[in-house]
């Protein structure tokens, strides 16, 4: 199982449709093996709006609802880890998606399952200390998103 990260569930992060909850997964930099290594999926990414965009085909956000339970994993090519300098043999889960793809990071949290059956489909990634609360990263104008979207349709 990959190492946890905090994740919540949030409204008003997306400016666009801010009644919409967000997934919203918070990773240090510092952190574990995953957490670094979906810090370093930034380097890949494309500016857009005030956020960075991960391309799907390089990763994904795959999401399950279980139990009152939100899962978040995020799934990436081993190519795509290998360009941001992330050793793939540290992360031996594979995505339920694609099992070319590897899942370097899970987060969970309690959901309450209406709140979560009407999610935006991209999942926001914020990098920060353990110690930042999320209100002060979602107020931060500086600090841009990373925006993974679900896994791609076949």
């Amino acid at each position: 199982m990959s190492p946890m990260a905090r994740l919540y569930v949030r409204p008003g992060v997306n400016p666009d449709d801010p009644h919409m909850p967000v997934a919203v997964l918070v990773v240090d930099p510092d952190g574990t093996p995953g957490e670094r290594a979906v810090a370093r999926l930034g380097g890949c990414c494309y500016e857009g709006d005030g956020v960075f965009y991960l391309v799907q085909t390089d990763g994904w956000a795959e999401r399950s609802l279980a139990g009152g339970r939100l899962t978040v994993d995020i799934a990436v090519y081993l190519a795509v880890l290998r360009q941001v300098g992330v050793d793939p043999a540290s992360f031996p889960g594979r995505s339920a998606v694609d099992p070319q793809a590897v899942v370097v990071l899970r987060g969970e949290t309690a959901a309450d399952p209406a709140l979560s059956a009407c999610l935006a489909e991209a999942t926001a990634v914020l990098t920060a200390g353990p110690d930042v609360p999320l209100d002060e990263l979602l107020a931060s104008e500086d600090d841009w998103p990373m925006v993974v979207g679900p896994p791609p349709r076949a």
